[in-house]
């Protein structure tokens, strides 16, 4: 059977397991019949009981199959728009900074979550103002996060990639997950941390709100629930302030909050972080900006930057004004 490159929203396609096939887990199976698609994508639709096996939801990606099994898998249905939406879109004040054939990024503003957190949510998100301005990106990805292959916090401003096919979705999936793109962000915290260094802590969910995340330490372990993730991040102070600084923070691995719960496990919190710090008459947020993005696609060296909105410059000028 011919391969697939893209599959139409909702469409379902059926395939039965040849002799040479044998033997092969399911995940990996259905990959080979999508070439243009990422493994993780098709994890996810078996997570969300959309392949059957024999005619029977099956939701274990690593099952072996026999010849003359037959796979059904149902691709998600695009999300459809609501129509409240539509004048919220408009004052979203996201913008396009680099357009490619195969890919976009975007400039996130603050107070902007990138995809709903659940189904029932009614929230306007990045995605929605994707579907409803980036037309060649509504079939990529899953339907409930059309074109999302990372993601910011709802209150963290500045650069995301959004892929305009599968085949740039399954390619930045593969280098997210290689950590092949070079991600440098622009922080306040608080203090005056050293120079230059690296920031290595274990992150957990935390064991009392399942909103946050916390640093793994000997005294909490035993309290810890959940998959314990290794984590680093290096930064470097830009300026020094009277008591705080700018700092460029670089993540190595990509963990929820991970910028976040590092500077404050070393004592040097990000200003305005109402999560991990406190609240400040500076920033109604917390002070952090996705400045640069770096990584090669298709052989060619890419290299974005975007400086950060005016909050968080007027946050820098007022500190620089308290330090004459």
């Amino acid at each position: 059977m011919e391969k697939i490159e893209v599959a139409k929203p909702g469409s379902i396609h059926i395939f039965e397991v040849k002799s040479h096939e044998q033997g092969l887990r399911l995940d990996s199976f259905i990959a080979q019949q999508f070439p243009s698609y990422s493994r993780s994508f098709f994890e996810k639709l078996i997570e969300r009981e959309r392949v059957k096996l024999n005619t029977k939801i099956v939701n274990k990606k690593s099952t072996p199959l026999k010849a003359h099994d037959t796979i059904e898998i149902t691709f998600p249905e695009l999300k459809k728009e609501t129509v409240n939406f539509k004048n919220k879109l408009e004052n979203l004040n996201v913008k396009i900074v680099y357009k490619h054939k195969h890919f976009f990024i975007l400039s996130k503003p603050d107070n902007l979550m990138a995809h709903a957190p659940h189904p029932e949510s009614t929230a306007v998100t990045l995605v929605d103002w994707v579907l409803a301005n980036l037309s060649d990106v509504s079939h990529v990805g899953f339907d409930d996060r059309p074109g999302i292959v990372h993601r910011l916090d709802k209150d963290t401003t500045g650069l995301i990639i959004i892929p305009r096919n599968n085949c740039s979705h399954a390619y930045f999936s593969e280098l997210f997950k290689e950590r092949k793109i070079k991600k440098t962000y622009l922080a306040i915290v608080k203090g005056h941390p050293d120079k230059e260094g690296e920031i290595e802590l274990d992150i957990a969910r935390n064991p009392f709100d399942k909103n946050k995340m916390t640093h793994v330490t000997s005294g909490n372990i035993s309290k810890v629930r959940g998959k314990i993730r290794k984590a680093k991040t290096s930064f470097n102070v830009l300026e020094y302030f009277d008591e705080y600084s700018l700092v460029e923070a670089k993540p190595v691995t990509g963990r929820t909050h991970q910028i976040r719960v590092h500077f404050a496990g070393i004592g040097h919190p990000i200003l305005g972080d109402p999560v991990y710090n406190e609240k400040s008459k500076l920033i109604a947020r917390q002070a952090l900006h996705a400045h640069k993005l770096e990584f090669t696609f298709e052989g060619e060296k890419i290299i974005v930057t975007e400086n950060p909105p005016k909050d968080f410059q007027a946050a820098i000028s007022l500190l620089k004004k308290n330090n004459c």
